[in-house]
């Protein structure tokens, strides 16, 4: 993303901590200040006043493939740093008071002549109804913004009175900022709207320039060097509410000059030294972005999942780094795991897998009704006692931030084939139950000289109380026996009868 400064003099995901996150070098850096990024064709593009970055030698602009600088065509003037905008198939390029396009091989004038077509830079470039605009700080022969018809430059009513550092389409019209006050006839201070026949304001505009612009949650922000927007205190940042430019953020001490999304978090960078060059919007506030950068952020760009910036700055959180480093915050984990058995009989275990990508640092899960309720283990083995269905949740964290998932339905306690469906009118009752110590075994109709087996079952069919019973009533001891379901049986009784048992 270009600066557009002239060169004059169930799922739930949170933010990880600042700690874990890291400043790089771009390669061993440039000699000279760095005023735009911009991604085109799998590489990353690099303009400023430099002749040599990293190992190439390149005249104001350079590649980045991921790994090493290479060279492209050598442009005429270093103002070229204040405009690059790229399509799916050319790289547009401000050289001074001409455009140019590269093809990813070639460079050509859009004119088709080598001479400039206006007085002075080129520091904005878009398509707006399938029409290529530029803005600058030209005055002649268009106004500070014109339009390209396929074979020549046209006029924009009669232009703006000053310098235009934005160009952006937006909501179907073509929005425009910089330090204008005035676009055609209108006022409108600093921001403005083209829908392709007339100028429009924006509310009340700022007090001062607009150098750089982004849409963030579908909103469109703005910085510059503007105290006021829409009359009210703004601290260099505004953005639109679909009716009038509002605040963002706290007061920064001098103006903005990049901003970008990353991580789905806004950052802005500029002259401003509280925070350091760079921010990241958190809330209402601005929060250092590790240590900073110790001089001026002018461009930002993401590439490669880095937060790219450039500008004039030799360090970037005390890291040495020439004009050029990127930011990296790892993404952040998305929980999701395995059950090796979902389907259980009562007292058995299964094992979960946390099978979450893009790396886990710690982790914790929760197992209601299991044992043990909880774990950080990356494979922990649960245990499950009584019949039904459980949710099982995961929460994953990395230095990118922390993801919860929960599966409502992750593991079922089944009534196992290994013993018969009880009957639903036992002649017997079994109080408590559910139990924990003693129970007592009632059978009424049971005459004195009459006798039976009682046995008490497992889930799994096997006998784990034998009890010869006589008589209407027995106490029984299961305090020995795990918590789990069991199956109380009366054998050899004249109404053989089976009831659950549930123990504690």
């Amino acid at each position: 993303m270009r600066s557009t400064l002239p060169f004059l003099l169930f799922f739930s995901i949170s933010l990880g901590p600042l700690s874990a996150q890291t400043w790089a070098p771009v390669g061993s850096g440039t000699t000279s200040a760095v005023y735009a990024l911009e991604v085109f064709n799998g590489e990353l593009y690099a303009g400023g006043t430099f002749t040599q970055i990293g190992d190439a030698t390149s005249n104001y602009i350079a590649r980045w493939n991921g790994s090493t600088w290479g060279n492209v065509a050598n442009l005429i003037s270093f103002m070229a740093a204040d405009g690059l905008y790229a399509t799916d198939t050319a790289l547009f390029i401000g050289d001074g008071g001409r455009v140019r396009f590269w093809n990813g091989t070639n460079l050509f004038n859009l004119t088709g002549v080598n001479s400039s077509s206006f007085s002075s830079s080129v520091y904005s470039l878009a398509h707006y109804q399938d029409t290529l605009y530029v803005g600058g700080f030209f005055s002649t022969p268009f106004a500070h913004v014109a339009k390209w018809t396929g074979s020549a430059y046209e006029s924009v009513t009669s232009g703006c009175n000053a310098q235009v550092s934005s160009l952006l389409p937006f909501q179907d019209q073509l929005f425009v900022a910089g330090n204008f006050q005035y676009a055609g006839d209108s006022l409108v201070r600093h921001t403005a709207r083209w829908n392709g026949s007339a100028w429009n304001p924006m509310g009340a505009g700022v007090n001062n320039d607009v150098f750089a612009h982004c849409i963030f949650q579908d909103t469109l922000y703005i910085g510059g060097r503007f105290t006021t927007a829409n009359g009210m205190p703004a601290s260099r940042v505004a953005k639109w509410n679909g009716s009038q430019w509002v605040k963002v953020g706290g007061t920064l001490n001098d103006y903005v000059t990049a901003m970008a999304v990353y991580r789905d978090q806004l950052y802005i960078g500029g002259a401003f030294t509280t925070p350091s060059h760079i921010a990241r919007l958190s809330g209402g506030s601005w929060v250092p972005v590790g240590t900073g950068c110790n001089d001026n952020v002018r461009t930002m760009e993401v590439y490669h999942d880095s937060l790219f910036v450039g500008g004039s700055f030799t360090t970037a959180g005390g890291v040495p780094a020439l004009r050029i480093a990127k930011w990296h915050i790892p993404e952040a984990p998305v929980a999701s795991f395995s059950v090796g058995t979902p389907t259980l009989c009562p007292n058995e275990c299964t094992t979960f897998t946390d099978n979450s990508p893009n790396g886990v640092s710690s982790r914790t899960w929760s197992f209601p009704g299991g044992t043990p309720a909880s774990s950080t283990d990356s494979m922990p083995t649960v245990c499950y006692s009584l019949p039904g269905t459980y949710a099982v949740t995961l929460s994953a964290t990395n230095a990118g931030g922390s993801t919860t998932f929960t599966d409502t339905a992750a593991v079922t306690v089944d009534i196992c084939s290994g013993i018969e469906t009880p009957s639903t009118n036992a002649a017997f009752s079994v109080r408590p139950n559910p139990a924990y110590g003693l129970i007592e075994v009632r059978y009424p109709s049971m005459r004195s000289a009459e006798d039976a087996t009682l046995l008490i079952m497992d889930a799994m069919g096997r006998a784990v109380v034998r009890h010869r019973f006589t008589g209407a009533s027995m106490t029984v001891n299961v305090s020995d026996l795990p918590a789990g379901l069991y199956l109380v049986c009366m054998e050899s009784a004249p109404e053989r009868a089976r009831q659950w048992l549930v123990i504690e």
